[in-house]
């Protein structure tokens, strides 16, 4: 079971890199293309997400509830930096103080926050992305992914390391539209050979995702996909000695404006664009 607590805690950082799956888009999009922007994603009524643009129409800041993120590019557009902010509590060993965090209707802002860590970005000559590495102010640990591509130029393979070490690795598949359809997480024991942890498994709509317009994260994910997730399949891989394993299955239902992007979800989530 230990090895299953350390493979999911690779995983958290594996969405926090895709955004928590999660969250940002291929850069063969051009910024000036005449596409809706995500300005706002409401659910319940209430902002939980809010998306600040550049001159370019790159997102220059992300607010959450969960926290606060500043987008950093260089010259030719490609996000080389990501500065995460956030309320310290929802980390807090006491339950109650941690819960009360992770329910806030507050969008954390750069002066509320507090740093909690900053991601950089490398890529090739091609403008691949072929390293993400992930410090805290309060660790001196070091969390690196290294990415390799399939024939197509889509990423196949993350591989993470800790502390220099190689930890676990995660394989991509794709449709042909490109959407993500399969993620299979794999811890690697002491001995070198890998341990299925979880699969996703994901399903599509065939209308426009509004959130490939507005990111440049090339992780796999929600940022990268053509399309919207209509079902997704999350299991936990067990050992026959731990059990039967665990399936969970999550599925989405959309409303769509005339240009064919989500206006909202599941009637509950609301999307506004700019």
């Amino acid at each position: 079971m230990k090895t299953k607590m350390t493979a999911l805690c690779l995983l958290f950082i594996a969405l926090l890199l895709s955004c928590k799956k999660e969250d940002l888009q291929d850069v063969t999009n051009s910024v000036k293309a005449p596409l809706p922007l995500l300005s706002k994603v409401m659910v319940e009524n209430q902002s939980k997400y809010e998306y600040i643009y550049n001159d370019s129409n790159m997102v220059s800041q992300e607010k959450s509830t969960f926290d606060f993120k500043a987008n950093h590019y260089n010259t030719d557009g490609l996000l080389v930096r990501t500065d995460y902010f956030g309320d310290d509590n929802i980390f807090s060993s006491d339950a109650q103080v941690s819960a009360t965090a992770a329910n806030s209707t507050t969008l954390v802002t750069l002066e509320s926050g507090k740093k909690t860590g900053t991601i950089m970005y490398e890529y090739n000559n091609n403008s691949q992305l072929i390293k993400t590495a992930y410090s805290q102010p309060s660790s001196q640990n070091s969390e690196i992914s290294e990415f390799t591509y399939n024939d197509n130029n889509r990423i196949s393979r993350q591989t993470m390391y800790y502390d220099n070490t190689a930890s676990g690795y995660i394989n991509y598949t794709y449709d042909g539209k490109g959407n993500l359809t399969s993620e299979m997480l794999y811890n690697l024991l002491s001995d070198g050979n890998p341990e299925l942890i979880t699969t996703i498994n994901y399903v599509y709509d065939s209308e426009q995702n509004p959130y490939k317009n507005i990111s440049r994260l090339m992780i796999p994910g929600i940022y990268t996909n053509q399309n919207n997730i209509i079902k997704e399949t999350y299991t936990i891989h067990l050992s026959p000695s731990e059990g039967s394993d665990n399936v969970q299955i999550t599925e989405n239902a959309y409303e769509y404006n005339a240009l064919g992007y989500p206006t909202t979800k599941n009637g509950n989530v609301t999307y506004i664009y700019q």
